[in-house]
């Protein structure tokens, strides 16, 4: 979409006798000559040229006459390279200008609705179009068929006459791979295709509500959108290539070697090889640097599960009986403050990360994506993640081994040894809380398990 400046509103005048409609008095000066102009379905106004060889749109606005000078002179250019090259553009394409913020450069593409791609009128590289490189001529085409598909969603969701007759083509062409996908999904866990079973069929039943039925420029936008999103998986999976891309989990490019392995074996190490299983889980996840939205709402809810469980349903429960068990043994305490500690940070730990995390656990896969680019280091990996992430559980696991060490080293109080019938005196009250808080733990153990 072509770069504009922003306007400022100012106030303004109705003209009298002026009604809902009506079309506004604009001076001769101002009218554009050649075009009309059409709104898109999320608001951005384009013009469409009719040059009786092929239509041109643009987004520049038409009704200024500078502009449109410069629009015209710049379709001049192009119609003389054309005939430098006898090159013959058939109606079957559109040509697209766009102009720079300071008008000073315009820049243009053909659109084929028929092979569904772009063309230059010179040679143009993956480096300008920002696109990774291509394995083949065929898979080039696959990217191109991208850009075609962004180009009619965001610039031409209402057509121009000439290109009525492909309207239908443009709708169905999701449908196949739609269809095809919704059977897939449940069989195959690790399926390339970017969206589930249920999402699936919803497109579908938004698709097939337009069967027979003129066709809008809303239906149109989302039905390119969706085509576009296939087409680029298509692209980033190899589609079509000697070596596609057929599960997800396969690796298409050589693996990462880390500088600083040594430091996940340390990590491992002091933290119970909880960082190993979240190490596991995120290589899963960006395999290839591809995120796919349904897999990462799932890793989003195991670790925000996992962080809310460890902090408030068992990390805290231990820190009662642990401090009641200092007390009842024969110590002061000062010997539960390492079981304290531990369990400040599980919990601190766990609420910021469950804070930080909680609005990513919604988000689309594109910015999953760009989440785990950043979080990847190319020395240690996602191992400052995985140490985070660590954290709570790792912290639980040190309260567990702090009550099991004063449970058994410190010695029984004479008190301690009453009968469960002597409930006098301070040591007898922690006694009777300590076991029902261990009782009050069991209960929620047991029912988590089942």
């Amino acid at each position: 979409m072509t770069n504009q400046s922003f306007p400022f509103p100012s106030a303004s005048s109705f003209v009298p006798g002026s009604f809902p409609g009506a079309q506004p008095h604009v001076p001769a000066r101002l009218r554009p000559r050649t075009g009309d102009a059409s709104v898109h379905p999320e608001g951005q106004t384009y013009f469409v040229l009719y040059n009786g060889e092929f239509p041109v749109v643009t987004e520049a606005n038409l009704e200024e006459v500078e502009t449109e000078a410069r629009i015209l002179d710049s379709l001049r250019v192009v119609k003389r390279e054309l005939q430098c090259q006898d090159i013959k553009v058939p109606p079957r394409c559109e040509l697209f200008l766009e102009l720079d913020e300071d008008r000073s450069v315009c820049h243009y593409y053909f659109a084929d609705h028929v092979s569904k791609g772009l063309f230059w009128l010179e040679d143009m590289s993956t480096e300008l179009l920002n696109t990774p490189t291509a394995m083949s001529p065929s898979h080039l085409e696959t990217a191109l068929e991208k850009f075609y598909w962004a180009i009619l969603s965001f610039s031409q969701c209402i057509t121009s006459p000439m290109t009525n007759g492909y309207l239908k083509s443009w709708i169905i062409f999701p449908i196949p791979f739609l269809t095809d996908k919704q059977v897939d999904g449940p069989i195959s866990r690790t399926s390339t295709f970017p969206y589930t079973a249920g999402t699936c069929e919803q497109f579908l039943r938004l698709l097939s509500r337009k069967s027979g039925q003129p066709i809008d420029g809303h239906t149109l936008c989302y039905a390119a959108r969706l085509a576009g999103a296939i087409a680029n998986q298509r692209f980033i999976t190899f589609y079509g290539q000697q070596s596609a891309q057929l599960d997800r989990l396969q690796e298409m490019y050589p693996g990462d070697v880390l500088e600083h392995r040594w430091l996940s074996t340390v990590a491992n190490l002091m933290l119970w090889g909880i960082p190993g299983h979240y190490n596991t889980l995120l290589e899963d996840l960006y395999v290839n640097e591809q995120v796919y939205a349904d897999q990462w709402a799932h890793f989003m809810s195991l670790c925000l599960t996992d962080w809310t469980s460890t902090s408030v349903s068992w990390t805290l429960p231990l820190l009662i009986v642990s401090i009641l068990l200092a007390d009842v043994r024969g110590g002061t305490i000062s010997m539960a403050i390492p079981t304290v500690v531990s369990c400040t940070v599980s919990i601190a730990s766990a609420l910021c990360l469950h804070l930080r995390h909680s609005p990513l656990a919604e988000a689309s896969a594109s910015i999953g994506a760009r989440y785990l680019r950043q979080a990847k280091s190319t020395s240690v990996g996602f191992l400052l993640s995985t140490v985070v992430f660590s954290f709570p559980k790792a912290a639980y696991y040190s309260v567990n081994k702090l009550v099991a060490l004063v449970r058994g080293v410190l010695p029984l109080r004479s008190t301690a040894l009453r009968p469960l019938g002597d409930f006098s005196g301070r040591s007898g009250r922690g006694l009777t809380l300590s076991l029902l808080g261990c009782l009050v733990c069991r209960t929620h153990v047991l029912s988590r398990c089942s």
